[in-house]
């Protein structure tokens, strides 16, 4: 059973369930899955931060296999409006571990933003410039079952510190 010891009180407001479509287009709620997340927020478009970090993951949970049966991968855009179900499926195609892909409307990512308090900044030459690139937070979310922030880590040392929860 995980540890709960970052956060013994529940008193951190950061992320919270969230519901947004998945990369096979259905329905997701996160409060439906009594499984530990952890959540990453990035686009598919990306040229070199996301690919590595989702690298990174899948690695991890391929040498780590007891780690599925507990814990759930979740990667959230930050990019909805490029970002569709497609985009997303053939994105996490990529990877060999099983990655649930989320986006959603402008709006409800940028609520799921603001309560995980991830940075992201648009960098659009103008409004119809579709070869932007999006500055954000690169961080690895740990929610219990019920959707209670955990911890947070750097994509840098999260395989060492989230096997001190397990």
């Amino acid at each position: 059973r995980i540890l709960n010891e970052y956060n013994t009180d529940n008193t951190i407001k950061i992320g919270g369930s969230f519901s947004l479509i998945d990369q096979n287009g259905d329905k997701f709620n996160s409060n439906e899955l009594k499984k530990i997340k952890l959540v990453y927020f990035g686009y598919t478009y990306c040229p070199d931060i996301c690919p590595f970090d989702m690298l990174k993951l899948s690695n991890f949970i391929e040498n780590n296999p007891s780690f599925q049966k507990y814990l759930e991968l979740i990667f959230i855009t930050v990019d909805p409006e490029r970002d569709s179900p497609v985009e997303l499926k053939s994105y996490l195609e990529n990877f060999d571990s099983p990655i649930i892909g989320l986006t959603g409307s402008k709006e409800e990512i940028n609520n799921i933003i603001k309560n995980f308090r991830v940075f992201v900044r648009k960098n659009k030459a103008s409004q119809l410039d579709q070869n932007y690139l999006i500055d954000h937070s690169a961080l690895f979310f740990l929610l219990d079952d019920n959707d209670n922030y955990l911890a947070h880590f750097r994509t840098n040392d999260f395989e060492s510190k989230i096997k001190n929860f397990f």
